[in-house]
């Protein structure tokens, strides 16, 4: 098993840590750009709109709402998804500007982690509620009975929710195993 030591103490093996990381905080702005780019383009476009709603969320013959107010209250229901992937993702800009600067086995890392953990857990549930909000906005403006409400639930949902989990769960371990780094080397 590497020797955390080991690592901060040797320039190649941490040089290799801090190109890594570098690379992970360019993902984490290009995911944040797309995050908040996609969903207003989706949501600009009534024809695209329609195709992915017809396509994806809606399975019957529904009449859709395209006006630009159903749109908006689409468009701001895909916020609170949003909001948390943003969230998800400022989490692990930070994780991994921790050990950019060779910090690899202290309790802030160890924090970030499961902060990301627990993002992917809620992610699984805005998710959801965003579908629901997303599809009603759609349809609120038809008559009496042919306005819809759909509660999806999807793979996707469970291994955000699975993942979520069992990111954060390591991120606890991680961050007794700081303490017990901390408390080694205070003792020493």
């Amino acid at each position: 098993m590497p020797n955390i030591a080991a690592l901060q103490n040797s320039p190649d093996r941490l040089a290799r840590v801090r190109r890594l990381s570098w690379w992970v905080r360019l993902f984490c702005v290009l995911g944040a750009l797309t995050v908040c780019i996609a969903p207003a383009l989706l949501w600009s476009q009534p024809q695209w709109l329609e195709s992915v709603a017809r396509s994806s969320w809606i399975r019957t013959g529904a009449e859709l709402q395209l006006d630009a107010g159903s749109r908006f209250w689409g468009w701001l229901a895909t916020c609170l998804p949003g909001a948390v992937l943003l969230f998800a993702l400022w989490q692990v800009w930070c994780l991994f500007g921790y050990y950019r600067r060779g910090e690899i086995l202290t309790s802030a890392p160890a924090l970030h982690f499961k902060r990301f953990g627990a993002a992917l857990m809620v992610n699984a549930a805005a998710q959801s509620l965003s579908l629901t909000l997303g599809v009603l906005a759609l349809t609120l403006g038809n008559p009496v009975g042919q306005r819809q409400l759909v509660l999806g639930l999807s793979f996707e949902h469970f291994s955000s929710l699975g993942f979520g989990l069992a990111i954060w769960v390591i991120g606890i371990v991680m961050q007794e195993a700081a303490e017990l780094a901390q408390e080694n080397a205070e003792f020493v």
